[in-house]
């Protein structure tokens, strides 16, 4: 039986839509494609943030840019010139509007909103999907639905963010710097900091970021969140916007791809989320790109590639280290931010490191903590 799709994409999120997005571009050498998301309706509900370097994309989607960063703990408050590389930001709804747009532009491809996905099986060669009212089918599938709790792998660790965004009724924000880690008081033997992204004079995302071994809740972080943002807005009169909570799994083990190459997995529990960061958005952008690229060549879509053997192991080195002492978490951060040129962290943070850059970051961190923890690994 012929196929109703050549591609068929579980999940409608960031990694879903961006592949979507761009295979809509490739206009009428897009192939046959479905997008099932179980959301009927997109709303406002996190903020992607990321390093806009030259390789960065999307850029025109930014909500808001910033030329210096600050880094406060330890006792040091670092503010960083990034004029070079600016940090921005982009709400979630501007890009899922953006990219339902995109994609309901081109006629190959068919956009399946609301719908739960009662089964995915293989049958000969193509792949069956059911839905509430019916089945499709495909040749290949690319599932980028969060792992189930009993197919999820253990991280080493989770970062876990909540936060609102606030409009207060007068001047409270300085638009000119965005502070990425202000190290606060939070639950014991986590590390925990304070993000914060002014828009405006009047308007800002606060946000509680905690790392820990276990994930946490919005109920856990609440009281945090609501004292400080009592004391970032005194007086003034406060609106809340909307609210946002995810937490990000850290350090999950190496995925393998089903030897299957019509079923991939993609998105951030698949390799989408690099080991050390939360930085996910160009990740997946460039991973989407990529896979648009190997369509057009008439070639099937691949899951995300590995990182860098050395890569990997200074992300599961660094975390473990931050998992073991975790009251040293703000010293760590600091030091590596305080380096004499940044610029060398914020590249290793977006995947553009040098050899170089991983020497400085090793002689950057205190030695006797890495090498304790690379002397354990060995009796691992």
């Amino acid at each position: 039986m012929a196929p109703d799709f050549d591609i068929i994409i579980l999940g409608g999120g960031c990694a879903g839509l961006s592949l979507g997005m761009r295979l809509a571009k490739l206009g009428r050498d897009c192939p046959r494609v479905a997008i099932i998301e179980k959301r009927a309706q997109y709303v406002s509900d996190r903020t992607w943030s990321y390093w806009a370097s030259k390789s960065a994309q999307l850029k025109h989607l930014a909500r808001a840019e910033w030329k210096k960063v600050a880094i406060k703990g330890a006792g040091k408050n670092l503010s960083i010139d990034c004029a070079d590389v600016p940090y921005q930001a982009i709400d979630s709804a501007t890009f899922y509007d953006a990219a339902v747009a995109e994609v309901s532009g081109n006629d190959n491809i068919s956009f399946y909103r609301g719908e739960d996905i009662k089964s995915l099986r293989k049958k000969g060669e193509l792949w069956e999907v059911e839905l509430r009212d019916g089945t499709v089918s495909g040749r290949q599938v690319i599932d980028t639905r969060p792992a189930l709790d009993s197919e999820r792998a253990v991280p080493l660790m989770w970062q876990s963010f909540s936060g609102v965004e606030v409009e207060c009724a007068e001047n409270t924000f300085d638009v000119g710097v965005a502070t990425l880690m202000d190290f606060i008081n939070g639950p014991e033997g986590q590390v925990t900091f304070l993000y914060l992204l002014p828009y405006s004079r009047t308007r800002a995302l606060i946000e509680i970021t905690v790392f820990g071994r276990d994930s946490r809740n919005e109920g856990d972080l609440a009281s945090i969140l609501h004292e400080w943002v009592k004391k970032i807005t005194g007086s003034a009169t406060v609106k809340i916007n909307y609210r946002e909570h995810y937490a990000i799994p850290m350090g999950l083990p190496q995925i393998e791809q089903s030897k299957d190459a019509s079923y991939v997995r993609a998105g951030i529990e698949a390799g989408g989320a690099r080991a050390s960061t939360g930085y996910v958005f160009q990740r997946i952008q460039r991973w989407a790109a990529e896979s648009s690229e190997r369509v057009r060549r008439r070639q099937p879509v691949r899951g995300h590639n590995a990182d860098p053997w050395v890569m990997r192991k200074m992300d599961q080195l660094f975390l473990r280290v931050l998992l073991r002492n975790p009251e040293r978490g703000s010293e760590l951060f600091v030091r590596l931010f305080a380096m004499r040129d940044p610029r060398s962290v914020i590249r290793f943070m977006h995947d553009e490191a040098t050899l170089l850059d991983y020497l400085k970051i090793m002689c950057a961190l205190p030695h006797s903590l890495f090498l304790a923890e690379l002397v354990r690994g060995l009796f691992r």
